[in-house]
């Protein structure tokens, strides 16, 4: 799109300033001539060149990586690990969960909202139970996720890398700085490959009695493809004391308004 830069726009003020305001003790000194020579000439000439007009390229927002659009749905490989210190056992589960964009609605902030239905179940071999219902809002500037009523700031717009902002702005805990690591980067999935990738580092810290990993990977279009949660306490040699490990990988995902209208026998 051909745009008038900021430059010509001020080139342009200053002359509509100086013409409009010069003293009229000043004018009067000259006829037509002598202003269209010492004025108006010159004020053209600097329009003409400081007004040449530049392609510029559309802001790049970065919303595609929600993955917003009505009726899409994603499976995630869940793989998770517990460490109880009470029973002084290590638990293992692998499980699935189907993630649905239901349908829209207007919230209580009179925000248009997509209502999340969330499914789960041992492996590919049965059908889907209900598991819990989220939500999700995109905005101009932000999207934002209610993960059991409480609401994260997932994503900042425009997207850069480097940027940041605090993922906890919208509910009562402590200041979490998220962070853009990368952007439009492909990755190499189990089932699929994926061309413009986001990485969102939620926190990375290390010492020698814990452990926090937290980061989420968006897709274009298709929304979060991998989520890392690991919150450990160790002893000193290393030793897991208690905490929690599990990774959202992604399956399959689609469209489909009517995903579960045949009584939830979708597979």
């Amino acid at each position: 799109m051909q745009v008038m830069g900021v430059r010509c726009l001020s080139v342009m003020f200053s002359i509509f300033r100086n013409f409009v305001f010069l003293p009229h003790m000043v004018l009067r000194n000259f006829d037509i001539s002598s202003l269209n020579t010492f004025i108006l000439l010159p004020a053209f000439a600097m329009i003409f060149f400081a007004c040449e007009t530049e392609d510029a390229p559309p802001v790049f927002m970065g919303q595609e990586y929600f993955g917003q659009t009505p009726g899409k749905w994603i499976i995630y490989d869940v793989d998770s690990t517990v460490y109880d210190d009470f029973l002084g056992e290590i638990f293992h589960y692998q499980y699935q969960v189907l993630e649905w964009n239901k349908e829209t609605y207007i919230n209580s902030q009179d925000e248009e909202a997509m209502r999340l239905e969330r499914f789960w179940r041992k492996n590919d071999g049965q059908q889907w139970k209900m598991k819990n219902i989220w939500n999700s809002v995109l905005l101009d500037n932000k999207a934002k996720k209610t993960e059991e009523n409480i609401t994260y700031v997932k994503l900042a717009f425009p997207l850069k890398e480097n940027q940041r902002w605090d993922g906890n702005a919208y509910n009562t805990r402590e200041e979490k700085p998220y962070t853009v690591t990368q952007i439009h980067q492909p990755i190499d999935l189990p089932n699929h490959k994926l061309d413009s990738t986001l990485t969102v580092l939620h926190i990375d810290f290390q010492t020698l009695i814990g452990e926090e990993l937290k980061y989420e990977i968006y897709s274009k279009h298709v929304g979060m493809v991998i989520r890392k949660y690991k919150e450990l306490e160790k002893e000193v040699d290393g030793t897991i004391i208690r905490g929690v490990d599990y990774t959202y990988t992604l399956v399959d995902y689609g469209i489909d308004e009517n995903l579960f209208q045949d009584e939830m026998t979708f597979r």
